[in-house]
Parts: structure tokens; sequence; C-alpha cells
């Protein structure tokens, strides 16, 4: 399997605590600071809350494969040949339920993927870049 690689927008400040994260091993979600519910895919404003200021923290790097599909035609400009097959997963980790965070599978060893299996994070270093990657338990 390939990795795709394609840079990713590092200037976003509303994603910078997940780049971040990953630069650092780390897989970092958003959550409430008053209540500690996880949020994600992080709004500009949390509904019903405007002047809330959403916190990134840390969450387990276990948990399940959501859903997945194998791209085996790149669409991303420029030359990708090379980097497909590559299969995309959305991680739902167990310290965050219903909070889909896309990645690739990667350590697969031939594994197939499947709903419902058992991933672990690990990030994947991608040119000057680091991407979210999930390998099977």
């Amino acid at each position: 399997m390939g990795i795709p690689n394609y840079p990713i927008h590092l200037d976003d400040p509303q994603l910078q605590g997940f780049y971040d994260g990953l630069a650092m091993g780390e897989l970092r979600l958003t959550a409430d600071p008053d209540t500690g519910e996880w949020v994600w895919y992080p709004p500009e404003v949390v509904p019903g809350k405007p002047d809330t200021v959403l916190e990134w923290r840390p969450v387990s790097a276990q948990g399940t494969c959501y859903t997945f599909t194998t791209v085996v035609r790149c669409l991303l400009p420029g030359d990708h040949a090379t980097e497909v097959p590559f299969t995309v997963v959305l991680f739902e980790s167990d310290d965050a339920p219903g909070c889909r965070v896309p990645g690739v599978l990667v350590d697969d060893d031939g594994v197939e993927p499947a709903c419902g299996m058992r991933l672990r994070f690990r990030p994947v270093p991608v040119g000057d870049h680091v991407i979210a990657g999930f390998a099977p338990v």
C-alpha cells in the first residue's frame, strides 16, 4: 500500500492543534472546556455557545475503524501514480465516541480492512509534514 503525499494547509489556525499533535506523536481532538464534551470537526463557532474556545486534548491511540475506502486512482493534482493504492479509514478513538478522524491505513501486512476492526494511531511522516496513520492491532 502507498501513502498519499500532498501538501496540507498548516496555516489554518482552526486545525493547528491537530497538526501540532501529529508532529508530537499525539492524536488530539477538540473538547468543550466547560463540559469536556468532544467536538469534532472543530467549528469556527460552537453552536449555542459562541464565546466558547475549544481546547485541544490528546485522546487514546486505540480505537476502531468506522469505515474505509481504498483509493486505486488518485485524483490529486500532479503525478501520484506511485502512491496508490492506499486505504483511507475513519478512526474512532476509544476516548471520543462519535468523533471520526480520517487517516491512512498503515502496517497492514496484507490484513483486509473491515468496519469495526481495532486500530492504533501511528503518525506517518510524509515530506515535510506528518499525517494521521492507523495500524491494525
